[in-house]
Order: structure tokens, then C-alpha cells, then sequence
């Protein structure tokens, strides 16, 4: 390895009664941190895409004559949801095998299944392998989520992880573009096939990137944590990494007996001993109440029906084009949070969208009473469109995605694989839960009920996270930490130094 300069900025910091340094690298380490979120990045694409294809499947083949096969509406509710409910199955096996394996290998168990289930899909002629091809998609999506957002917490800088987590959400969501745009031009069945490639590169490239170090370092391979580190920095020197590398190691060696039941532990379950502590319930109580107004305030369970809503609503011609419009929304909102989240923070992204959509939502509602109680309009593509661009885009520029990227900040080091999976399980959960009943509840409520139920769900949601969000962006873990669990609630052990 050549010789390199040492880092052109060091800063002395006080934690406590300790001192600590913390060292600003180059663009070099920039760089090194963006190669592997973007090779973790493509495993998102792939999610986007599988995620995307309900409603690809679901607009060529709900009660349409000239398919090859019908789908109903009971049938549609169960291919547009099941994909989320084996997701926290592999979610939960993800837990267990990050632990023991480490983020690479949760990559490659995530790509298998997701080969097969594409090839499924692509030989499908009956519902019952759409059903197979979504379940085996499902137990691949379990391992995508948690791990690979574990992984940019742990091999990023503090001011890199927000963005990069914005990467991996701006991946997910290239992945339901193209699907939408692929759809546009070739036959569902093709679609699948050309799919399949995301995952089959990302298996492929994942051999360069280097584990987490702070696994390695929790496994005692110590050498190969400092190469993880060497790497992730730039492809320095280890001089250039000892300060990081002894605080990564001082914070192992004094946060032993503060973990040693859990750690200690075999069995695939142990790790649920981590939900009795504060910094583990409280972060994920807040996570998961943040993402119930997710669901609702970015119309998440209306998704798989995007081409029967915007055909009731008057956009009978154009409703492939619009998911292709949809798509590029919600990708130019991720970029946007990606080019704001730094100087706007979390905090003031999220309240801001969710006052957007919440106003979006009641004014689609008001449209559906217009055109079709008092028919004091007719029909026009060009307002759902829109209203519903404003949507994906605002969501995809906060709501939609900051509960996501909070994933990797909000818990302990020592509990964020567990914590991570447990999550995205909840996530997954719920979004089955609301896609599955959202048909029903339409069909009992009706379009205008719905969403005015929507838009006044969306706003307790604003005065909730106004109350109770924190500002993540720019935050060491220790700092996060201390905001779910203030010092004066913390024992001995837990005011103990944590690294950043």
C-alpha cells in the first residue's frame, strides 16, 4: 500500500470526562464509502423493481379480457400484499445470520431467492405461481433491508451517513422506475426476465467491497477489521485509521459486560432480550408510529392499484405513461432529499412533506365529491396526475424515505442488526396489513371517505412527529443515543464511551 498523508483535519472533542479525537478524511474516503453503498445499492434497485411489479402485474391482468390469466379482486389484494408478509420472515432469519455471518453474507443469501423468484415470475401462467414467485421474492426482500442499512451506519462517517442512506433509498426507487418504464415498452413477462440481472450483478460485485468493521471487530479478526478500514477510508495507510480503529476497539473492549448475556447467547431468539432495553423500545416505538403515518400519508396501500385509481379518477388513456410519470416523481424526491438532508435535516423534511401530502390527499378527496357525488365537474386526467405526482414526490423527498434511513442511525452498534431487521419486519408487516383490508375499506367507505379518512390521519401524524421527532442529521450514534435515553436515566455502564 504507498504512503498517503495524514488526515488534513483533526479535531479534539470532549465526551464526558474523556478525550477523544475525531479525524475528517479526504474525498478519497468519500469515494470508497460511495462504492460500497452503491454495490448494496443495487440490491435495492432490485427491490424497487419487485416492489414495483404488483402493480405492473396487477394493472395487465386484473379483470382484463384480452390477458392470459384473470385476477379478481381478492386474488389482486393477495398478490399486491403477500410480498410484505414473507418479508419479516426473512427479515427475522436476517437478524440471526447478520450476527453470525455478517452484512456480506445476508447479500448473497438476499440475491438467491430473488434469481428464482424472477424466473417464476417469468414462467408464470397461473395465479398460483404469481403466489410462489411473490412468496419467494418475499423471503429474498427480508434479507435486502436491515442489513443493508446496517451496513452504511456502520462503514460511514457521520456527516456521510444520511447521504448514503439517501443513496440506498434513491436505489430503491430507481428499481419502481424502471419497472414502470420497462412495462411501458415490453410485456409484463420480459420484464421479470430482464430483472433478474440486478441481483445476479449484485452477487457478483459484492466480493469486492469489505465487511462491516465493526463486525469484524466483534469476531476478533482484528487484522481484517483494519483492512475493512484501510479500505472504507480511502485505501490508506493504518496510521492514518489508529485513531478509529483504538476507538472502535476501546468501545468493544468496555462494552462487554454491558452486552455479555446477549452476546453470549446461541440461540436464534436470544436477541429479543434487547427489546427490554430504552435504547432499543424507544427508538423503534417512534420508528414504527413514524411509519403507520408513512403508510398512510404517501397513499402506500393504494399502490398496487395505481392504474384502477387513476382510472376512476378519470385517467382511462394514459394511465401507463402516468406510472412512468409516478416513477421519476418519487425518484426526483429522492434526489432532491439527497441534495437537502444535510442543510434542511430530517426533522424539517419530514414535517414539511407530511404538511404537503396531507394537503394533496384532502384535496384529492374533494375531487372525487365533485365528479362523482354533485358531478360539479367532469373528469379530468390532468388533476389526479398531478395531484398524485405532488405525492410521489414529496413523499419520496421525506416521509417515504427518512424512516428508512433513520433504520440505521436510531439504534445501539451492539443491537443494530437485530434492531435493524426487527424493523423493517414491523415495516413490512404493516404494509402488508394496509394493503390487504385497503380494497376492502374502498369498497366500504368509497374513494372520498378514504381519503378524507387519509388526509385526517396524515394530520395527527404532523402534530406527533412535530412533538416527538429528534434531528438525526450530523449526529454522532452517542448523541442519537442520549436523546431516547437522557444520562440521568442511564447506569454506569451505559454512560460508558460508545464510538461514532
Amino acid at each position: 500500500m504507498g504512503q498517503y498523508p495524514l488526515p488534513h483535519a483533526v479535531t479534539d472533542i470532549r465526551c464526558g470526562n474523556d478525550l477523544e479525537t475525531k479525524v475528517t478524511y479526504g474525498r478519497k474516503a468519500t469515494i470508497a464509502q460511495l462504492l460500497a453503498t452503491i454495490v448494496q445499492s443495487l440490491l435495492l434497485v432490485n427491490v424497487g423493481m419487485e416492489l414495483a411489479m404488483a402493480t405492473v402485474v396487477i394493472g395487465s391482468l386484473y379483470k382484463n379480457p384480452k390477458a392470459e390469466f384473470l385476477l379478481s379482486d381478492s386474488e389482486s389484494s393477495w398478490y399486491g400484499s403477500i410480498l410484505y408478509l414473507c418479508q419479516p420472515i426473512g427479515s427475522c432469519m436476517s437478524g440471526y445470520a447478520q450476527k453470525h455471518f455478517g452484512k456480506k453474507s445476508c447479500v448473497v443469501l438476499a440475491c438467491v431467492p430473488s434469481i428464482f423468484g424472477w424466473i417464476l415470475l417469468w414462467y408464470a401462467n397461473s395465479v398460483t405461481m404469481l403466489y410462489w414467485s411473490t412468496l419467494t421474492m418475499g423471503l429474498g426482500l427480508g434479507f435486502n433491508d436491515g442489513p443493508a442499512y446496517s451496513y452504511i451506519g456502520e462503514i460511514c462517517e457521520p456527516r456521510l451517513r444520511g447521504i448514503m442512506a439517501c443513496v440506498i433509498n434513491m436505489a430503491c426507487l430507481i428499481g419502481v422506475l424502471s419497472s414502470f418504464g420497462l412495462s411501458y415498452v415490453f410485456h409484463w413477462k420480459t420484464v421479470a426476465a430482464m430483472s433478474a440481472l440486478c441481483p445476479v450483478m449484485c452477487l457478483t460485485f459484492v466480493a469486492f467491497i469489505p465487511e462491516s468493521p465493526i463486525w469484524l471487530l466483534s469476531k476478533g479478526r482484528n487484522e481484517k477489521a483494519m483492512d475493512a478500514i484501510c479500505w472504507l477510508r480511502g485505501w490508506v495507510d493504518p496510521c492514518v485509521v489508529a485513531t478509529e480503529y483504538q476507538e472502535l476497539m476501546f468501545y468493544y473492549k468496555t462494552s462487554v459486560d454491558q452486552s455479555k448475556t446477549i452476546r453470549d447467547s446461541k440461540g436464534l431468539f436470544s436477541s429479543l432480550s434487547w427489546i427490554k432495553s430504552p435504547s432499543v423500545y424507544r427508538p423503534l416505538r417512534l420508528a414504527t408510529i413514524y411509519y403507520i403515518f408513512t403508510l398512510i400519508s404517501c397513499l402506500t396501500p393504494c399502490r398496487p392499484y395505481i392504474v384502477k385509481l387513476m382510472y376512476e379518477s378519470g385517467v382511462k388513456d394514459t394511465h401507463s405513461i402516468s406510472l412512468v410519470l409516478f416513477g421519476f416523481m418519487q425518484l426526483a424526491g429522492s434526489v432532491g432529499l439527497t441534495l437537502t438532508v444535510r442543510k434542511l435535516g430530517k426533522r424539517m423534511l419530514t414535517l414539511s412533506t407530511l404538511c404537503i401530502n396531507t394537503l394533496a390527499i384532502f384535496m384529492f378527496a374533494v375531487y372525487f365529491v365533485c365528479i362523482n357525488n354533485y358531478k360539479l365537474i367532469s373528469p379530468d386526467a390532468y388533476v389526479p396526475m398531478v395531484l398524485y405526482s405532488i405525492i410521489m414526490f414529496s413523499g419520496a423527498m421525506g416521509m417515504l424515505t427518512v424512516p428508512w434511513t433513520l433504520v440505521s442511525e436510531i439504534y445501539p452498534n451492539e443491537a443494530k442488526g437485530f434492531a435493524s431487521s426487527l424493523t423493517t419486519a414491523i415495516f413490512y408487516i404493516l404494509t402488508f396489513s394496509a394493503t390487504k383490508v385497503y380494497l376492502s375499506v374502498e369498497n366500504t367507505l368509497g374513494l372520498n371517505n378514504t381519503f378524507f379518512m387519509m388526509a385526517a390521519f396524515s394530520f395527527v401524524g404532523f402534530v406527533y412527529l412535530y412533538r416527538n421527532m429528534p434531528e438525526t442529521e450530523n449526529k454522532t450514534f452517542m448523541e442519537i443515543e442520549e436523546f431516547f435515553v437522557p444520562k440521568n436515566e442511564q447506569t454506569s455502564t451505559e454512560l460508558l464511551p460508545r464510538a461514532v
